[in-house]
């Protein structure tokens, strides 16, 4: 009998000690009386993927969308037709006069080309357009046999049978210390237009910019006498800048319906 209760007396620590070490490996068993938690807890499914049981619903508030104000637009001013449809050599060159305070110069800024083949009311027609800072320029064009280098005297090279040369007076196409063009946008030189099929800058110097625009005949070897439209356009940036726009517009009518 002695042996006996040395055996069990024995056992008793372990047992405890076995007890213990399953309560401790219980996972999600709680405590008697001890409140539920928030946190979701995890279980396995019969599948073996993991479950998750929600904890107390949560409502998010996205944040309101916020909207940029439109950009300003731009403000046209004041538009002017300052010559009307005609030849320009008819008088040997058109001329359209400004007068305003100089320095400072204006500056050629951009130059943009455009097709309009169907503007209601209109003949067709191909349209270049220089704008410029501070003031309209005094320009001076007419169609000319080559465009010639206001400063070397060279002929640039030009595509199409006839040049329109253009030349403004009291501007600049650079910035005020010299240092780079003050052109910031423009068209490649192969525009291949009806009429305007080209173009090029023939100078900068001493207050006189010139350009040439690269003419298509309406039939090759021929002379005629292409109609062509000057169009002035005053307009306020949405920053409150004023610019300057002066465009040519170059018959492009097709010969049959002439």
């Amino acid at each position: 009998m002695n042996g006996t209760r040395k055996t069990e007396a024995a056992f008793a620590p372990l047992a405890v000690l076995v007890l213990a070490m399953l309560g401790g490996c219980g996972g999600g068993a709680a405590a008697p009386g001890a409140a539920p938690s928030s946190v979701p807890s995890v279980s396995a499914s019969p599948t073996g993927a993991a479950t998750t049981s929600p904890g107390p619903s949560r409502s998010a508030t996205a944040p309101a969308a916020r909207t940029s104000p439109p950009a300003p637009s731009a403000t046209v001013v004041l538009s002017r037709v300052t010559y009307q449809w005609g030849w320009p050599n008819a008088h040997g060159s058109a001329l359209v006069t400004h007068t305003y305070p100089v320095p400072p110069l204006p500056q050629l800024v951009r130059i943009a080309v455009g097709d309009h083949p169907r503007d209601p009311g209109e003949r067709p027609f191909n349209r270049m357009t220089f704008t410029f800072t501070t003031a309209f320029p005094t320009y001076r064009f007419a169609y000319t046999g080559t465009l010639t280098g206001s400063g070397s005297g060279q002929t640039v090279p030009l595509k199409g049978a006839g040049v329109l040369t253009i030349t403004f007076s009291q501007a600049q196409a650079h910035t005020a210390d010299g240092s780079r063009s003050s052109i910031t946008a423009q068209p490649g030189r192969d525009i291949a237009l009806t009429r305007i099929v080209d173009y090029a800058q023939a100078g900068d110097f001493e207050g006189v910019v010139t350009y040439g625009l690269g003419i298509a005949w309406p039939i090759p070897q021929s002379n005629p006498q292409i109609a062509v439209r000057a169009y002035e356009t005053e307009t306020i940036t949405g920053g409150g800048q004023h610019l300057y726009a002066v465009a040519f517009d170059v018959d492009a009518t097709n010969p049959a319906g002439r």
